[in-house]
C-alpha cells in the first residue's frame, strides 16, 4: 500500500471510532431533536468556518424534509459582516436575542468548544432555559449547555472531529424525520460500512493524484474550482472543501501565497443568473468559461450522468483542465480522475465527500511544507495524522480588534 492508502485507512478508522463513541449517546440527541420537531419553536444553529457548513447541513435536512421552522446559521454574508463590525464575539447571541422566546433548540458546533461567539450564544440560551445541542471536540467539559447536552467527539483533531460531527448530526436528524425506515444503530452501521468501503473504492489513488494536482496548482498560481452544480447538501460540503483549500491547507506555510479557489455561486450570483437563465447548467458553464489548461476542477455530484453534470464535464473538457469527479451514481467519464462513492442518501453522501476533501487538504499541506524541508523523507501516515488543519488564524499580532 502507498502512504496515501495507509493514511486514508488510518484517518477513516479514526472517524469510525469517533462516530461510534458519539452515538453511544445518540438517543439523547435524537430525543432533543424530536422535541424540537414536535414543538412550535425554531431550531437555530451556529458554527464558525467548516462548522458553519456542518450545522447548516442539519438545518437543510430538517427544513427540507419536515418543514421544521429553522433559521440560517450564519445569516447572509452581508448581514454577518455588518454585524461583526460591532462585535463578532456577540454576533450570534445578538441574532438570537431579538426573538429568543421563539427558539425551541439551539445547535452549535465548535471543535474547541471555546469560540467566544459560540459561548455567548450558549450562555444566552442557558439563561432563558432553551435547550442546546452542543457538538464539541475533546471530552466536552469546556462548555456548559445548561438545558440540553454536550455531544463530544472524544478527540481534538480538527478534521476527524468535523467529520464525526457531520455524520452523527446527519444520522440523528434522519432518524427523527423517518424513524420507521431504520433505527439509529442500523443507520450507523450502514454509514460506517460505506465509510470503510471508500478505501477499497480507490481512495488512495484518487488522493495521490488530487494532492499532486492541487499542490502544483497552488505553486504555479493556477485556479482551483470546487463546484457542485446539483446543489443540496453536497454544495455545503463543497463550501467547506473550498474553505479548507483557501485557508487551512496553505495558511502559514513558508512562501506559499493564498491560492485562487473558485467555488459555487453566491446568493447574489444565483439570483441574477437563474432569473435570466432558468437552466441550472448555465451557472457552472459560465464559471468554467474562465478555466484554462493547468487549472484543477473538483466536481461534486450525485449522478455523473445527470444533464447538469454532463454540461459541467463538457465545459471542463473544453477548457483542458485537470478534472476530479466525486460521484455516487452514474458512469465513468473520459478525461477525469474519479472517485465513485459507496451508496448513501444525499445527506450521508455529503459526509463521505467531506472526509475525502479533508484528506486532500491535509496531504496538500504536507506536500507544500515538504517544499521547504530539504532532505526530509516523505511524511508517514503517522505524521499526516498529526498534521490537522488547525493553524493559528491570526494574520498578524498587530491586527487591530474590531
Amino acid at each position: 500500500m502507498t502512504v496515501y492508502e495507509d493514511f486514508a485507512c488510518a484517518y477513516l478508522t479514526e472517524v469510525d471510532a469517533a462516530v461510534r463513541r458519539m452515538l453511544t449517546c445518540g438517543t439523547e440527541a435524537v430525543d432533543l431533536l424530536n422535541r424540537a420537531a414536535v414543538g412550535d419553536g425554531q431550531v437555530r444553529a451556529f458554527g464558525n468556518g467548516g462548522s458553519s457548513a456542518i450545522v447548516r447541513s442539519a438545518l437543510l435536512q430538517l427544513q427540507g424534509r419536515a418543514g421544521l421552522p429553522t433559521a440560517d446559521s450564519m445569516m447572509t454574508p452581508a448581514t454577518l459582516a455588518y454585524s461583526a463590525q460591532r462585535d463578532y464575539r456577540t454576533v450570534f447571541a445578538r441574532s438570537l436575542a431579538h426573538n429568543v422566546e421563539a427558539v425551541g433548540l439551539l445547535v452549535v458546533a465548535s471543535v474547541s468548544g471555546r469560540s467566544a461567539n459560540i459561548v455567548e450564544a450558549v450562555g444566552l440560551c442557558r439563561a432563558h432555559g432553551i435547550p442546546v445541542l452542543a457538538l464539541v471536540g475533546g471530552d466536552g467539559t469546556q462548555i456548559d449547555p445548561g438545558h440540553g447536552m454536550v455531544w463530544a467527539t472524544g478527540i481534538t483533531d480538527q478534521q476527524v472531529s468535523e467529520d464525526a460531527m457531520l455524520t452523527v448530526l446527519t444520522l440523528a436528524a434522519a432518524t427523527v424525520l423517518d424513524p420507521d425506515e431504520a433505527p439509529l444503530p442500523a443507520r450507523q452501521e450502514r454509514h460506517l460500512h460505506a465509510l470503510a468501503a471508500m478505501v477499497t473504492a480507490g481512495l488512495g489513488v484518487f488522493l495521490e493524484e488530487a494532492t499532486t494536482a492541487v499542490a502544483d496548482a497552488i505553486r504555479t498560481r493556477r485556479r482551483i474550482y470546487v463546484l457542485c452544480p446539483d446543489g443540496g447538501p453536497l454544495a455545503l460540503a463543497g463550501e467547506h472543501f473550498a474553505h479548507n483549500l483557501s485557508w487551512d491547507a496553505p495558511l502559514g506555510v513558508a512562501e506559499v501565497q493564498p491560492p485562487v479557489v473558485v467555488s459555487d455561486l453566491s446568493l447574489a450570483d444565483m439570483s441574477a443568473i437563474y432569473n435570466d437563465h432558468p437552466d441550472p447548467a448555465h451557472g457552472v458553464r459560465y464559471q468554467l468559461s474562465s478555466a484554462a489548461p493547468g487549472d484543477v476542477v473538483f466536481l461534486l455530484t450525485y449522478d455523473s450522468d445527470g444533464r447538469t453534470t454532463r454540461e459541467a464535464i463538457r465545459a471542463a473538457g473544453e477548457a483542458g483542465v485537470r478534472l476530479f469527479l466525486l460521484h455516487r451514481d452514474g458512469t465513468a467519464q473520459p478525461d477525469a480522475e474519479r472517485l465513485k462513492l459507496p451508496p448513501a442518501d444525499d445527506f450521508a453522501l455529503a459526509a463521505l465527500v467531506q472526509s475525502a476533501a479533508h484528506l486532500v487538504c491535509r496531504t496538500t499541506r504536507a506536500a507544500l511544507c515538504a517544499d521547504h524541508a530539504a532532505g526530509t523523507s516523505a511524511p508517514s501516515p503517522h505524521d499526516l495524522m498529526a498534521q490537522d488543519l488547525a493553524p493559528l488564524r491570526e494574520l498578524s499580532d498587530t491586527t487591530p480588534s474590531l
